[in-house]
């Protein structure tokens, strides 16, 4: 990565203490690869000069929005997600899909209305999947950061936009700090990262984000599937006093 300008590799390289113990979900690996590490492995002596800049840069403002965004993210798999910042086409359609990834983090993130607390339902394919599962034959060739699929959750956050407007029973307005959980078992993080470390065993992940292909799948119903397992963990979630 030595033909990049000095300036961006600093600001690749920056990025490495803001991401904690960087923990994966593939367990054959202490950690997640850093940002840069995953740069030199995807571009590795290719790609033009106005393609690896864009890629790059792409990089940094996706993981910088995420740390922003979803502070106690805990598993930061970011492999597929670069693979696909990569393999977007040239310069300007990597700088397109980068900066759609970190609108969609502005928007359902922790400064936002919806307030959801970490990024992993959309880097392991969980809206996806379930996106996919109900119109299979229209949908299945769109990927998890395909165009298509962030076009639906633009939508669907307008959608969310307003029915917390209309105090919706499973959306409504947030308490103060509270962090928005549609779902019926807890995600605070020790439980958050002991439910996600068991799918990732049980094979129950819909797509692989710790591997560059992804290895996506969206034949079975793992939203469900998930909740029984947190269920079976004794995770479910405590209701408001």
């Amino acid at each position: 990565m030595s033909v990049l300008p000095e300036g961006l590799l600093l600001d690749l390289e920056r990025l490495k203490p803001l991401l904690g113990s960087c923990a994966s979900l593939d367990a054959t690996r202490a950690r997640a690869p850093f940002p840069h590490e995953l740069a030199a492995r995807l571009m590795e002596g290719r790609g033009e000069m106005e393609q690896r800049r864009a890629f790059v840069q792409g990089l940094i403002d996706v993981v910088r929005a995420i740390r922003e965004d979803f502070p106690d993210n805990i598993f930061w798999d970011l492999d597929y997600l670069a693979s696909c910042l990569w393999r977007a086409g040239g310069p300007r359609e990597t700088e397109h899909l980068a900066g759609r990834v970190v609108r969609l983090c502005r928007g359902f993130g922790n400064k936002s209305e919806l307030r959801f607390r970490y990024a992993h339902d959309f880097l392991f394919g969980y809206d996806w999947a379930r996106w996919v599962l109900r119109e299979p034959a229209g949908r299945v060739d769109t990927g998890p950061f395909d165009l298509g699929f962030l076009d639906y959750l633009d939508a669907r956050r307008q959608e969310l936009v307003e029915l917390i407007s209309r105090s919706d029973a499973k959306y409504g307005p947030l308490q103060g700090q509270e962090f928005r959980n549609p779902f019926i078992f807890c995600r605070e993080p020790a439980d958050e990262a002991r439910l996600h470390q068991v799918l990732a065993r049980e094979d129950l992940i819909p797509v692989k984000a710790w591997r560059f292909d992804g290895e996506r799948r969206w034949h079975l119903p793992f939203t469900e599937l998930r909740a029984e397992a947190a269920l079976r963990l004794g995770l479910p979630r405590k209701a408001h006093p």
